[in-house]
């Protein structure tokens, strides 16, 4: 599988920003992947652009990212990723779909669960599980005895999200995950960790930093995807 249409796959079953729950607005901390809220933002790394939208309406979101490459704006660069979330009671229910719009990328579809447990006021974790299938775009060699080459393959991930909320508004995170490919028995670990910090009442600016440690593309081959780390910067706007 090319590295950067895995990197869209994983980088969508995170659940960094995932449902909804209604919530009083003084009640929410934007770091919260629980919460219900509307935003506008814009994300980079210095390669990449994204823009960040989302509008909630109470225990139910919609979502819509949209990626480009700085140095090649072109049709088949930019990456998209669509989501509706449902959250009751702290039990979240997700369903993506992603991918490039190139003619040889990937489409993925997505089904995910997440589960908010309060430890204390500012302390959070959330377990969460994904189930979903990436189309490769280029048919792949897999790990079998035979040899065979698939389209695709179906994708499993778990993780934790913790995060610590303070009174004012502001939120650090750690998202330790690993993603397991059926068709290549390859497993992916990777650590995602930021924050946000509250300019004012409806204006944050963050940043997060996500790290793949190296991992074989498929079981028996030698071939390995090497260790990556991407720093991204953001600033959303809530309404």
């Amino acid at each position: 599988m090319k590295k950067s249409i895995l990197a869209i796959a994983l980088t969508a079953i995170t659940f960094g920003s995932v449902a909804a729950e209604a919530e009083n607005a003084e009640d929410i901390n934007y770091g919260d992947p629980t919460a219900s809220f509307s935003t506008l933002g814009v994300s980079t790394s210095g390669d990449k652009t994204q823009v960040n939208s989302m509008v909630g309406f109470g225990a139910n979101i919609f979502q819509l990212d949209v990626t480009v490459d700085n140095k090649n704006i072109r049709r088949d660069t930019t990456g998209y990723r669509a989501r509706y979330f449902h959250v009751t009671d702290g039990l979240g229910v997700s369903v993506d779909v992603l991918g490039e719009m190139g003619s040889k990328s990937s489409t993925t579809a997505l089904a995910g669960l997440i589960y908010k447990i309060p430890l204390n006021d500012n302390v959070m974790i959330f377990p969460m599980l994904s189930l979903g299938y990436t189309d490769f775009g280029t048919p792949q060699p897999t790990s079998g005895e035979n040899g065979d080459i698939k389209d695709g393959s179906v994708l499993y991930q778990g993780g934790i999200y913790a995060m610590y909320g303070f009174d004012a508004g502001h939120w650090l995170y750690a998202n330790p995950k690993v993603t397991h490919i059926k068709e290549t028995s390859a497993n992916v670990p990777q650590v995602e960790v930021g924050g946000g910090y509250m300019v004012s009442d409806s204006v944050s600016l963050g940043f997060k930093v996500e790290y793949t440690a190296e991992y074989k593309v498929r079981q028996g081959s030698s071939q390995v995807n090497k260790a990556d780390t991407v720093g991204w910067l953001q600033a959303s706007y809530y309404f």
